[in-house]
């Protein structure tokens, strides 16, 4: 399944004039905030990090019980990430301090290729740059647990992702995703976690948009599912054509989202039903 053309021409667009037309990042953040407020008046907004365990004791209980499910999968990717190259080095030797608070500053905005680089990026550019196989970045056995042990490596540090001011119509396409109605049931990302934030979905009560980046990769079953991973769930609910992992549309949505988490604290790999 592919998007449609005339959405991708209409977000290309958008790209030309964003910058120049659509509110400051700062300003978005403040009226998500604002709309968060107003709709959970109860809700002390640093417990939007909980995600949908802010309203569920419950889940809030089972996300807190993660180390023992955790093991295996932070074993597993802690192997590929000290794992020796042919040349002798490793992805641990691409980032700072070996990977360590660093999760918190992606994605971020690459001012020469003038791209958003999520941390799924900067592992594969890291493969690349050493002539090593790159990770699929849906398969779950490898960049899941890459990126829930690297994550994991920046266990309670405040996201911190910058958007200069070359990056803003980048955030400007993720914002116009996240409010765009699309699909057969006609949808909106802030449908569920703007509008809809704390009501319930099924069995599961519905997150805040600010918090949502915060709590990636959750394990279901054991299995670390990334945050793009569940976007690209979401839109199929929505009944709209995923976008690719990967994509220049997931990844400017993802620094939308990790914009509007930023102060609070990164929790890698809670457990989810």
């Amino acid at each position: 399944m592919r998007c449609p053309e005339r959405w991708r021409l209409a977000l290309a667009a958008a790209l030309c004039f964003a910058a120049a037309a659509g509110a400051a990042p700062a300003d978005v953040r403040e009226s998500v905030a604002q709309r968060l407020k107003e709709h959970l008046p109860g809700l002390a907004a640093a417990d939007y990090a909980l995600g949908s365990g802010a309203f569920d004791p419950e889940r809030r209980e089972a996300q807190a019980q993660d180390a023992a499910a955790a093991a295996p999968v932070l074993d597993a990717g802690r192997r590929i990430w000290t794992r020796k190259f042919r040349n002798g080095r490793s992805l641990a030797g691409c980032f700072p301090n070996g990977g360590r608070r660093v999760a918190a500053t992606y994605p971020h905005f690459d001012s020469r290729l003038k791209i958003v680089v999520t941390l799924e990026m900067a592992i594969n550019q890291c493969l690349k740059s050493h002539g090593e196989a790159l990770l699929d970045p849906v398969d779950p056995a490898t960049m899941g647990a890459v990126m829930a042990y690297l994550r994991s490596l920046s266990d309670g540090q405040k996201v911190a992702v910058r958007v200069p001011q070359a990056a803003e119509g980048r955030f400007e396409q993720g914002r116009q995703l996240y409010f765009a109605r699309l699909g057969q049931r006609n949808y909106a990302c802030a449908s569920c976690h703007v509008q809809g934030a704390g009501k319930r979905f099924e069995d599961a009560p519905l997150s805040p948009a600010i918090g949502q980046a915060t709590h990636w990769p959750v394990l279901r079953g054991g299995v670390p599912v990334t945050l793009q991973a569940r976007i690209r769930e979401c839109l199929e609910l929505m009944g709209a054509a995923p976008f690719p992992a990967g994509s220049d549309e997931l990844n400017n949505l993802e620094y939308f989202l990790t914009y509007l988490s930023n102060g609070l604290p990164l929790r890698a790999n809670p457990r989810r039903p």
